[in-house]
């Protein structure tokens, strides 16, 4: 009587093989190289112009958001209410920048909103009351009062609005650029803020005039 038969298993007969470990070669990492760096040549750009439209449309809305409160709290109030450059806008008290000063126009710094008592555009501790402080501005490369040529004014430090709520010092412009070298990439996020007779801004796209 024969005893039990054993069968040997080999790999092939359980449909397995035996393999080593195997990792990638260097031309499939210089393949993969390639293709993250074409990906990164689309995002990196767009991830830029992304920034710099947010930075520009913050500070856009920032001063547009309080020139229409001042004007508002100036009716109100029955007083004149400024907005005025400042270069340390969270100062106490602040002090708004006067035109002699290096960064004449530049209105990323900051300002300060406050009820003006005499209108002169310059805080009085004693007597002008606070009402809303902006802080510098970051990520925009610029925010000027200019011109009609585009030069930055000396005499735009400050507006004054009226208790009828008119501006003091009409038909305003101001340019807020993104960071970075003037270009075509660059200029289309540029903003143009025009203030009308009656004290309103209005923002237009890019770098244009202000409708007479």
């Amino acid at each position: 009587m024969r005893g039990p038969r054993h069968r040997q298993t080999t790999p092939a007969a359980t449909g397995t093989h035996s393999t080593r470990p195997r990792g990638f070669t260097l031309t499939e990492l210089l393949v993969i190289m390639a293709i993250i760096a074409i990906f990164a040549s689309f995002a990196i750009p767009s991830f830029r112009g992304l920034t710099a439209s947010t930075s520009v449309s913050s500070a856009v809305n920032a001063f547009v958001s309080d020139t229409r409160y001042a004007r508002g709290e100036a009716m109100r109030r029955g007083k004149s209410v400024t907005i005025c450059r400042s270069a340390n806008a969270a100062a106490i008290p602040p002090r708004c920048s006067g035109a002699s000063e290096p960064t004449v126009g530049s209105w990323m710094e900051g300002w300060v909103v406050f009820v003006d008592e005499n209108g002169n555009g310059a805080f009085n501790a004693t007597s002008d009351t606070v009402l809303r402080v902006q802080q510098a501005l970051p990520g925009i490369g610029g925010f000027l009062a200019v011109n009609t040529g585009g030069t930055a004014a000396n005499d735009r430090n400050y507006i004054v609005y009226q208790a009828t709520g008119r501006a003091v010092g009409l038909l305003s412009r101001w340019l807020v650029r993104p960071p970075g070298a003037a270009s075509a990439a660059n200029t289309r996020y540029t903003r143009t803020l025009c203030m009308n007779f009656v004290g309103r801004v209005r923002t237009l796209s890019g770098e244009v005039p202000c409708p007479a």
